[in-house]
């Protein structure tokens, strides 16, 4: 028996059709903004809380320049999260799952169904607020490899769960 491993020219592959991405809630945006806004408001109670007793003359001044880069801080990542936010989507699809995500470094990540081991659904208590989870995919190829899409209905999640678990339980995926 001899052991053959031909090469394939890229040419000869297979056409990829255009997958369409479902986007997220549109109030998973407001959660995005809510967890900057409290995040950014603990990183300034932080840098008052450390403010050096020496500059007690200056302490005015030392309050503003925080409070200004808390500000700029705010407003940029308000920016990042609308930017990421447009961009990130979801697909299932016969065979998989695909999540889509990133503003300047873009990950693309399928999943095949045959490759799942547990599917969960999580919420924090600012999602459950806004009737909003996330779906963790865990599959056999480890940490690298797992799913995780925050900003779907909680409806949505369990249904999507659902699908993906009968998937997974049949030996070929189909």
């Amino acid at each position: 028996m001899i052991f053959e491993n031909q090469q394939i020219p890229v040419s000869d592959l297979p056409q990829v059709e255009e997958v369409k991405f479902q986007p997220l809630a549109s109030n998973a945006l407001q959660v995005r903004y809510w967890a900057n806004g409290i995040f950014i408001a603990l990183l300034f109670l932080l840098a008052l809380s450390v403010l050096p007793p020496i500059f007690s003359n200056w302490w005015w001044l030392w309050v503003l320049l925080i409070f200004v880069v808390a500000c700029v801080l705010f407003v940029f990542f308000r920016w990042l999260i609308r930017r990421q936010f447009e961009v990130e989507g979801y697909a299932l699809r016969q065979h998989d799952i695909i999540h889509r995500h990133g503003y300047w470094w873009r990950s693309q990540t399928t999943v095949p169904f045959t490759r799942v081991q547990h599917v969960e659904i999580a919420q924090g208590p600012i999602a459950k607020r806004f009737g909003l989870s996330s779906i963790r995919v865990f599959t056999a190829g480890g940490s690298s490899s797992d799913l995780n899409i925050s900003g779907i209905d909680l409806e949505e999640a369990h249904r999507i769960k659902s699908f993906i678990a009968h998937k997974a339980e049949t030996d070929d995926g189909a």
